[in-house]
């Protein structure tokens, strides 16, 4: 038998993609003005270095 708890998974935002994450399970992350953003893939957080402004503010 499986339970469900009440315990909420922390979640962040891909500020690329838009997926929800775990950031414990986030494949990577970058520190950009102070603050920490997660990625899903190095290809999201490849598109976010060589433009952060683009995507700071979607998320």
């Amino acid at each position: 038998m499986t339970t469900m708890t009440d315990e909420a998974v922390p979640t962040v935002t891909d500020p690329v993609c838009g997926m929800w994450l775990d950031p414990a399970r986030a494949v990577t992350s970058e520190q950009h003005d102070g603050d920490t953003y997660y990625f899903c893939s190095s290809d999201c957080r490849d598109l976010f270095v060589a433009e952060p402004q683009r995507y700071i503010g979607t998320i």
